[in-house]
């Protein structure tokens, strides 16, 4: 009955390491992942600031060119003119750029 028992044994301790060493592997594997998570989460935290500074500085050019415009608005009747013709230009240039546009992806 012994000799069983030794066998038995054997078998569990040999079932024992394989499954240790799977367990080990697959700790290796999550490790390696988590690895790559935490670069991937610093690069894209570095991205991130780098576009709150580029929208920062876009955000300071739009107040600014807003307190010029409010400012030739107010100036009164003589920028009225200049302001219909900046008006027009704009719109010509915004229907110029969707006919091209619109021909270029036609094409």
């Amino acid at each position: 009955m012994s000799h069983w028992g030794g066998v038995e044994e054997r078998e569990l301790d040999r079932r024992n390491q394989m499954r240790s060493l799977t367990l080990a592997s697959k700790v290796s594997q999550l490790k390696s992942v988590a690895v790559e998570l935490e670069h991937e989460s610093y690069e894209h935290n570095r991205l991130l600031d780098g576009l709150d500074s580029d929208f920062g500085g876009g955000d300071t050019l739009l107040k600014g060119s807003l307190n010029r415009l409010h400012g030739v608005l107010s100036a009164g009747s003589k920028n009225r003119k200049v302001m219909c013709y900046t008006g027009f230009f704009v719109l010509i240039f915004f229907v110029l750029c969707y006919y091209l546009f619109s021909n270029f992806n036609n094409s």
